[in-house]
């Protein structure tokens, strides 16, 4: 199962409850472009050193990636511009395909990002579009942060995730797009029952024609 979507949009959650449900093991590629950033971010220079970032992401170790150090404004932000390098996407690339042949003897996987559709599982048997309006990603974001106790202003969320939008659609190497055959889902006014249950039917369609 290849899933796409903007920041926000509620692509992980959709991904972590199919894992759950299916027993698909989950890999999110974004936690990849992250643990990346936070290595570099670590190396306490204030830019993102390409150079830097093209070696970490050569010997990346995605089990050593820590959650907790990965999950703040400022690794997403960097992660953002790490995602644009070409060597970079290259080196993980690899990484994403390599999940799948770790896995071949399960029933399934299941991966979320932003080009998994589009350019690393082409031929996933599913694949879906997630996205939501602008304001309703931001609110997401916004009540996020607010169970960490952090206190950040909404317009300031909906900024950085227009500056992001724009980067992930514009950039030259596998931008933010709908992979051909997706099922497009917008979960602005959707609760999550009601998104699985749109999900699962797609899902057990699928399996019931392989097992045909």
């Amino acid at each position: 199962v290849a899933i796409d979507g903007p920041a926000g949009s509620g692509k992980g959650t959709i991904a972590r409850n199919i894992s759950k449900k299916y027993d698909f093991p989950h890999l999110d590629s974004g936690s990849l472009y992250r643990g990346v950033a936070a290595s570099v971010l670590e190396t306490g220079k204030k830019k993102i050193d390409e150079k830097v970032a093209l070696e970490v992401a050569k010997n990346l170790i995605p089990q050593a990636i820590d959650e907790k150090k990965i999950r703040n404004r400022e690794v997403d932000e960097a992660a953002s511009i790490v995602s644009s390098i070409s060597g970079v996407r290259q080196s993980l690339k690899k990484l994403q395909r390599d999940f799948k042949k770790i896995n071949e003897k399960k029933n399934g996987i299941v991966v979320d990002g932003r080009d998994i559709g589009t350019v690393i599982f082409p031929n996933a048997e599913i694949k879906l579009f997630v996205t939501a309006s602008l304001d309703e990603r931001a609110s997401r974001r916004h009540n996020e942060f607010i169970e960490k106790e952090l206190k950040i202003d909404k317009k300031l969320i909906i900024k950085e995730l227009q500056k992001r939008d724009q980067r992930d659609k514009e950039r030259s190497i596998a931008p933010l797009k709908i992979a051909k055959g997706a099922l497009i889902l917008d979960t602005s006014n959707m609760s999550i029952d009601r998104v699985m249950e749109k999900v699962c039917l797609e899902i057990d369609k699928v399996i019931e024609n392989l097992r045909k």
